[in-house]
């Protein structure tokens, strides 16, 4: 036997303790942190609002402003649009990205005892 596998330990290095209170005191303070960003985020939301609308909203609402040149369904079409050209544009790089040998090796068909 080596010296070091009498107790599980390479030399050199401390024996790795874990306790109860070792595992409770990890699990707390992750618990903690969770807690704080969460929080900070809430704050975050909170702050990103706006308390008084722009003028142009207020005409959208008042029935005077100009109408919205792009609507939810033209939005939609958009992004669907955005979507299937970015497949387009894989699917093509990929087909165009195949490399072929410049030239083929001609070989006779071998057709050897057949019963």
């Amino acid at each position: 036997k080596r010296p070091w596998q009498t107790n599980g330990e390479l030399p050199g290095h401390a024996a790795r303790t874990t306790s109860a209170a070792g595992c409770a005191m990890a699990t707390m303070s992750n618990l903690a942190a969770r807690v704080v960003l969460s929080l900070l985020a809430m704050l975050a939301f909170v702050e990103a609002q706006r308390p008084v609308p722009w003028a142009k909203e207020l005409a959208w609402a008042d029935g005077t402003g100009t109408p919205l040149l792009i609507t939810p369904n033209i939005m939609t079409g958009i992004l669907v649009g955005i979507v299937w050209l970015m497949l387009f544009l894989t699917g093509f790089c990929c087909l165009f990205s195949v490399q072929t040998p410049q030239s083929y090796e001609e070989k006779c068909l071998v057709l050897n005892k057949q019963y």
